[in-house]
């Protein structure tokens, strides 16, 4: 069965400029029209074909577009052919897939090979048997590629016959079952081919080869259904010029029969494409290679012809060739006939006419897609990746800003805890150690009053260690906000480029990861800290260990006492006592049963409260030991924190320190570029002045051109062959020089294209558009007198010159002319070599001076060295003298000033708006606590009017909360220690006397009364030693041997009691009606409370201030 007649289908595929062809400037002279199908050649006559591709198409794009659909007809009985036809070096090899080796981009015949295999495996109702061959045509001669036996023992015959057909006997035919075998057979056939390196192509193929694939099918439902098919994948050999590829010897004999085969399958594709002589004879048997194309040109095949060209102007008259053979290749006929028997055909046409109908029937159209819509959606999606970014970089500011102050809290943390327990331990040793003062004192223990004194020195000393670790505690915090501030201003000042984001965002992904999952473990740890203060304080509650013991003790008395009643019930019983007495002891056995009935239970109650505290205590260590893991874990995830930031600023900084030295090299060829610039512009001189001939030839050239129509034109109508002869000389001097022009001309683009490279590479922008101007206008005249040539037509009109001259009278005219012709040539030739020669002796003359006038300025070079290195270090000198000027001149009296230092105050500038922030902040700080102040103020005023006592005991629970402002605000802390120390003393007359706007630094209400605790006893240290029997020193203590004073006066200025900060009592022996130092008894309980607040509340202050 056969089909309607159809085209051979001719896809055109231009390759890139080669690596030899950009070297040389070469320019693309292949416009493609895609919509149409066409290719246009120096904006002249355009071709049109079935496929085209440019030289940015991709295998799996061509392959896709023009050879996978038609693969399909294989499986329908139809014998299919690809051939490559073009140039060598043109990508025939490349675009076929010949020399695959199973890497690169694969070709045609791979992926046509695994096409064929899929589709066999998608198909279990047929069975499939594939049949492979290789063949190569190397000088007329037919090689077997797959035999395996020597090279001259696989050489085959080609035979045809009416019935067969075209056949070639005893080829070697290999059953395959999968693409990796045909691959395989592919690869060995390959390496057998006649290879060789010439200068277009370093492999270029010096055969013809022909891989045939034979599907046969046979259907399982139907086994007298069978097709036959095959697919022959032809590579042929590309034509080529020996002066162009430099071939001699053996391989310019190959590529002499190369050509004459090509030249066979160009008549054959002529005539075949003839539309006019459809009768005229075909030769096929001229060439081995059209006889083996027999079927596959004008026969039954369906046939895709693959034309291979090279876009650059120096390949222009092949490139044209090839596309005239495509384009009259695209006219052939071809009547491919399903290999089967003639029913079955039939019958299958008719299920496929059916089932295109049914698919009409029920087709319905793709999805419809509003251009509007996708770049609406385009453009909402670039305006949230733009904020995705700008959030990513706000997020990984926050995240720095965080660990920043993350560390900062762990700082104060470890201080916090470190100093908490110091003072602690100081309140502890400060209070046992004035108790035993005071019982020293009262003893007269002037031994234990020196221990206890070189304690409190001991104290002191720790005292000013604290202050020291304050110190140091601001000291760091201070110096890690100075670090962290500077990292910050040194981050935001460095943008990241379009490669850094793809980073950017990896180590802001790191920090919100480290960051989730210390947010984590700070919850637990908040949740099993609160747990844990809730345990310890329920188990403090829990147990009342006084009421147990007081229990107990009850319990015991009530048992004696039961024991005690039931011994004299048991007497009274043996001696027949009064039973009413009896009757009243067995009642209050009884009440004394039940009341240590319910002591039993009470203490039964208790055990077990103790056991329930015990496991609470066990949960308390539990929580402890987990809570101090999770800090350590915090800890740990701040400073990976603080190392992925410090990673990231690193990386940063390497990338600056890139660029700059980017910048450096820059610079280094910014000066070379100078220097090229000067040869640059003698060698624009020169190509001027070839511009200028070239220009001048063209013009000569169109001249001749005319002329010789004319002449031509008068030749016809009788004229003289003298005009005739002439012009026709001129015509082929002038194209001989044409044609040496353009020689030339693609000479002076490449060493343009050239400099034009290395100017790119140094981003010299202006020089290189004006080496582009240059090469532009070199391709144009290049391309004007291609054009020029090729519309001569030389070689027709070369053998037409002399074919009118009839007579010998006009032989000999054109003999005579020729003649006088080349004597003008000869004369013309030696007056130039003899200009040459003169030119040369001017040359050397000039080289003579060159050499003098360059030693002469070599020896100035070294007589003023030295002044110029004397007079530059002088110039350095004055250039440091001035900067050392301007550093020390402001901003505003500096003229001229330039970029660096304005960036420099730029960034002070703004530091001093932080700064000016921070101080606002403090003084609104300061304000509060000045408004405490002036509230405590009223309070003392009020203390010195009405003298009342009780206010002392009333201002104590004031002060610890202005213990809890940072110590870091020294005019804050200012304010609060002197309130502290006014509140705090021991005394209510101290309070009086001290002045609450006193500005000096004091230390801690504690520290405070060491000191002036150490003053006052080593003062009555030295009385006692040496001045013990003196009464009058006794009298001044005013001290009695019960611990009362003894004054006889008021009890005002030098009393004992008042010395300590007691109130008179019963054991003093002053006058109780005189003494001023007794108070009332409505104040005595306030007294009381006041004097214990003053040796306990500072322990509870030095905690709460460490806190």
């Amino acid at each position: 069965m056969s089909i309607d007649a159809t085209s051979v289908k001719v896809a055109v595929r231009i390759r890139p400029l080669a690596d030899y062809e950009i070297s040389k400037g070469c320019k693309t002279i292949i416009d493609v029209i895609p919509e149409n199908e066409q290719i246009i050649v120096n904006n002249t006559k355009p071709f049109t074909f079935n496929y085209v591709f440019d030289a940015q198409s991709t295998q799996e794009e061509f392959y896709n577009c023009c050879v996978k659909d038609t693969i399909e007809n294989l499986f329908q009985g139809y014998n299919m052919t690809i051939l490559a036809y073009g140039q060598t070096g043109s990508g025939k090899t490349y675009s076929m897939g010949t020399a695959y080796k199973g890497e690169g981009d694969t070709g045609v015949i791979p992926r046509a090979i695994s096409d064929i295999f899929n589709h066999i495996q998608d198909n279990f109702a047929i069975d499939f048997t594939v049949q492979v061959s290789f063949i190569e045509l190397y000088q007329e001669v037919l090689y077997d590629l797959l035999s395996g036996k020597p090279r001259d023992q696989c050489v085959l015959d080609i035979r045809e016959d009416t019935q067969k057909g075209i056949h070639i006997p005893n080829m070697t035919e290999i059953q395959v079952t999968s693409a990796n075998e045909v691959l395989e057979i592919l690869s060995r056939g390959s390496a057998g081919r006649a290879t060789a390196s010439t200068n277009m192509n370093s492999q270029s193929s010096r055969s013809h080869a022909i891989l045939t694939v034979t599907i046969t099918m046979q259907s399982k439902d139907d086994p007298a259904n069978i097709k036959t098919a095959k697919l022959h994948l032809v590579d042929l050999a590309g034509s080529e010029r020996p002066k162009k590829t430099g071939a001699v010897g053996n391989t310019f004999k190959e590529g002499v029969n190369i050509n004459k085969g090509l030249m066979v399958l160009g008549n054959v594709i002529s005539c075949l494409g003839d539309e006019k002589n459809k009768s005229t004879f075909v030769p096929y048997r001229d060439s081995n290679l059209t006889r083996l194309l027999k079927d596959s040109l004008g026969g039954n095949s369906i046939t895709l012809m693959i034309a291979c060209v090279s876009p650059a102007d120096y390949n222009h008259d092949e490139t044209l060739s090839t596309l005239r053979y495509a384009d009259r290749a695209k006219k052939i006929k071809n009547k491919p006939v399903v290999n089967q028997d003639s029913k079955v055909a039939e019958i299958n046409d008719l299920k496929k006419t059916i089932q295109n109908l049914r698919l009409q029937i029920v087709a319905q159209g793709g999805p419809v897609i509003c251009p509007a819509e996708i770049e609406l959606l385009k453009r909402k999606n670039m305006e949230l990746e733009h904020k995705i970014k700008e959030l990513n970089l706000q997020l990984s500011a926050s995240l720095v800003d965080k660990t920043g102050v993350l560390e900062k809290n762990l700082i104060l943390q470890a201080a916090v805890e470190k100093l908490s327990a110091k003072h602690k331990e100081l309140g502890v040793d400060f209070d046992l150690t004035v108790l035993n003062i005071t019982d020293a004192l009262e003893n007269n223990d002037a031994e234990l009053i020196k221990k206890n004194v070189e304690k409190l020195n001991a104290i002191q000393n720790r005292f000013m260690e604290i202050d020291q670790d304050h110190k140091l505690l601001d000291s760091e915090i201070k110096n890690h906000d100075q670090t962290f501030v500077k990292q910050l201003f040194s981050s935001s000042n460095e943008n990241l480029n379009e490669s850094g984001t793809e980073h950017q965002n990896a180590h802001t992904h790191k920090q919100l990861a480290l960051n989730t999952e210390l947010q984590e473990v700070m919850k637990q740890l908040a949740m099993k800290e609160t747990l844990a203060e809730k345990l310890i304080s329920n188990a403090q509650h829990m147990v009342d260990y006084q009421s147990m013991q007081e229990n107990e003790l009850k319990m015991a008395a009530l048992q004696k006492e039961k024991d005690e009643l039931v011994q004299l019930l048991q007497l009274k019983n043996n001696a027949h006592g009064n039973s009413t007495a009896a009757d009243q002891r067995r009642k209050r056995i009884k009440d004394l049963e039940g009341q240590i009935a319910d002591l039993n239970r009470k203490v039964s109650d208790q055990a077990r409260l103790i056991k329930i505290r015990d496991k609470d205590e066990q949960r308390i260590n539990k929580l402890n030991s987990e809570i101090t893991a999770m800090k350590q874990v915090k800890v740990k995830l701040i400073r990976n924190m603080r190392e992925e930031s410090d990673k990231f600023r690193a990386w940063k900084q390497v990338r600056e320190r890139e660029l700059a030295k980017l910048k450096h090299e820059d610079r280094k060829k910014a000066n070379e570029i100078v220097k090229m610039k000067l040869m640059n512009s003698k060698q624009q001189n020169v190509l001027k002045r070839k511009v200028e001939e070239a220009t001048a030839l063209n013009k000569r050239l169109q001249q001749s051109l005319q002329v010789r129509k004319q002449a031509q034109e008068s030749k016809t109508k009788g004229g003289k062959n003298g005009n005739w002869l002439k012009q026709e000389f001129d015509v082929f001097m002038n194209l001989t020089e044409a044609k040496v022009a353009v020689a030339c001309l693609l000479e002076d683009r490449a060493q343009l294209q050239e400099q034009l490279t290395g100017l790119k590479e140094n981003e010299e922008k202006e020089e290189a558009r004006c080496l582009e101007e240059e090469i532009e206008c070199r391709s144009a005249q290049i391309q004007d007198f291609q054009q020029r040539i090729l519309e001569s037509d030389e070689e027709a009109k070369a053998k037409a010159r002399f074919d009118n001259i009839q007579t010998m009278a006009e032989a000999k005219a054109i003999a005579k002319f020729l003649w006088d012709q080349s004597a003008d040539i000869k004369r013309q030739s030696v007056q130039n070599r003899f200009k040459i020669t003169e030119m040369q002796e001017g040359l050397h003359q000039v080289r003579e001076h060159k050499k003098m006038y360059e030693a002469n300025l070599k020896s100035l070079d070294e007589k003023y060295g030295n002044q110029m290195s004397e007079l530059e270090e002088y110039y350095e000198e004055k250039v440091a003298y001035l900067l050392g000027q301007l550093r020390g001149v402001k901003r505003g009296d500096v003229e001229g000033e330039d970029s660096d230092a304005e960036k420099r105050c730029g960034i002070l500038e703004e530091q001093n708006e932080n700064w000016r922030a921070r101080f606002e902040q403090l003084e609104e700080e300061m304000k509060s606590q000045k408004r405490k102040n002036l509230e405590l103020q009223s309070v003392i005023d009020k203390i010195k009017e009405t003298g009342d006592r009780t206010y002392q005991a009333n201002l104590l629970p004031m002060t610890p909360n202005l213990l809890e402002v940072p110590p870091r605000n020294l005019a804050v802390r200012t304010i609060i220690d002197d309130e502290q120390e006014n509140f705090l003393n021991s005394s209510i007359d101290d309070i009086m006397e001290d002045d609450p706007n006193d500005p000096d630094w004091r230390k801690t209400p504690l520290g405070k009364r060491v000191v002036q605790e150490k003053k006052r006893l080593t003062s009555y240290i030295h009385k006692l030693n040496f001045d013990e029997d003196s009464s009058e020193e006794r009298a001044s203590l005013k001290r009695s041997s019960a611990g009362g004073c003894t004054c006889k006066t008021n009890c005002n200025a030098r009393c004992g009691c008042r010395r300590m900060n007691r109130s008179c009592g019963d054991s003093c022996k002053c006058n109780a009606e005189m003494c001023s130092n007794i108070p009332s008894d409505s104040d005595k309980a306030a007294v009381e409370t006041a004097e214990n607040e003053n040796f306990k509340k500072p322990k509870m202050m030095v905690g709460k201030k460490a806190l």
